[in-house]
């Protein structure tokens, strides 16, 4: 008899930064265990050192029960990752029955800015700044954007036209939908929606029926799922202690 598997999805756990004991480690672990979860999938920024503290993690989890342990980087995850590195892991499939699970990393391109922008403020607040400024990507934040769109539509296609595929659901970190946005009249917060995510990945979901969650992290901050264009969107970050 095949095994009932139960996929569970966080983002935004940021090791380091919470500085879990082993208490709370284990403590994670026996809720994953009491809610009979057998795929577990962390949709980026697990810490900012991975290969010294996420890859050890995963396999720790691995070794410490019987979770299938998957991710998707965030921007915190990409700190001293070279452009190789991070595709490594970008767009993967996981089948459940007729169920694709699909992640990749996405990115942003300032189209969360409202009115006028000016784009080399933009950068420069960035390169000054945020957190961002320790990645060093291959190309700019546009074009990278329009390459993860592109191969997110060209993968979606694929799998819709796979008749064993029924449903796909969706994992990225950063943000889908302008829903999800900093509201606020402070331009001081509202400049961080820039490196927020991009509309443009809500219009590639919506031209595919089969997708019908997406669960997205990198805002800090837990909404109840609100639908767009018959598309589930979940925010299920961890976040900081203080959040």
């Amino acid at each position: 008899m095949t095994k009932k598997r139960r996929l569970a999805v966080i983002s935004d756990f940021h090791m380091d930064s919470n500085h879990f004991s082993q208490e709370e480690i284990d403590i994670f672990l026996s809720l994953l265990k009491d809610l009979k979860i057998t795929d577990l999938h962390f949709a980026g920024d697990i810490s900012n050192d991975f290969h010294g503290i996420s890859e050890p993690f995963f396999k720790q989890i691995e070794l410490l029960t019987e979770l299938s342990v998957t991710y998707n980087l965030g921007n915190h995850d990409m700190v001293g990752l070279s452009e190789e590195e991070i595709s490594v892991s970008n767009f993967q499939v996981k089948t459940f029955a007729s169920t694709a699970f699909v992640s990749f990393h996405g990115w942003y391109d300032y189209s969360f800015m409202t009115g006028k922008i000016d784009i080399k403020k933009i950068i420069a607040f960035k390169n000054s700044f945020y957190f961002d400024r320790k990645i060093h990507r291959q190309f700019d934040d546009i074009k990278i954007t329009n390459l993860e769109l592109q191969k997110l539509e060209k993968l979606l296609t694929e799998l819709s036209a796979n008749p064993k595929i029924d449903r796909i659901i969706v994992s990225t970190h950063f943000v889908p939908h302008q829903q999800f946005i900093i509201n606020t009249r402070y331009e001081k917060f509202a400049r961080f929606n820039a490196y927020l995510g991009s509309q443009h990945f809500h219009e590639t979901f919506k031209k595919f029926p089969k997708i019908s969650d997406v669960i997205f992290g990198h805002l800090h901050q837990r909404r109840l799922p609100l639908t767009f264009d018959k598309v589930l969107y979940h925010a299920h970050p961890l976040g900081y202690p203080y959040e």
